[in-house]
């Protein structure tokens, strides 16, 4: 929005009135529900063929492993978001590992494994990272960072390739993924 020029208090005064007629106005919290049946477009058997194929979700989850009974949990809109956003509870911890390779990453907490000009490899939860930092919280709770021109690191972030499909779905690929997780009771 371009800038205002010079205002007068009579413009001010009517510009904060419009404002605080909309945010008064505005339905806030109060959209409308999502009913299951309003979800339930899509085809099953092209859901499980996307699952297993193209989208590429076999390659982490499993009908029969993690996935086992999801919908018999999540119904609707819930499922919907586990299944876009992977949402889920609170992760157990990760185990870091001691041989230089990533850490294992539980239940979508991404994991930083960082080398030291020392060579000395520190494996942990990321906490922080912008372009100047990175960070991670170890396996004894301890945080620790450095500057990121200091050191080499790679994080694993297993819910990467939840956050590249969102640019890849198709609706009728969502609402068919969506069919074969409601077979999974």
């Amino acid at each position: 929005m371009p800038a205002f020029g010079n205002i007068d208090d009579q413009q001010l005064a009517a510009l904060a009135a419009f404002i605080h007629d909309r945010k008064a106005n505005a339905k806030e919290g109060r959209r409308r529900t999502v009913d299951v049946a309003d979800l339930q477009t899509g085809n099953a058997e092209a859901g499980m063929r996307y699952f297993n194929g193209v989208g590429g979700c076999a390659k982490c989850h499993s009908a029969s492993g993690d996935l086992a009974g999801i919908a018999s949990k999540f119904q609707g809109l819930e499922l919907l978001k586990r299944m876009l956003y992977h949402e889920s509870e609170p992760a157990s911890e990760s185990t870091p590992a001691a041989n230089g390779r990533p850490a294992e990453s539980t239940k979508g907490i991404p994991t930083v494994t960082v080398t030291l000009r020392s060579g000395k490899i520190v494996n942990g939860k990321l906490a922080y990272r912008d372009e100047f930092t990175i960070g991670l919280t170890d396996s004894s709770g301890w945080y620790r960072s450095w500057p990121i021109a200091q050191v080499k690191f790679t994080v694993m972030n297993p819910l990467e390739a939840h956050v590249e499909l969102l640019g890849k779905y198709t609706d009728a690929d969502i609402h068919n993924v969506l069919a074969y997780l409601e077979t999974l009771r």
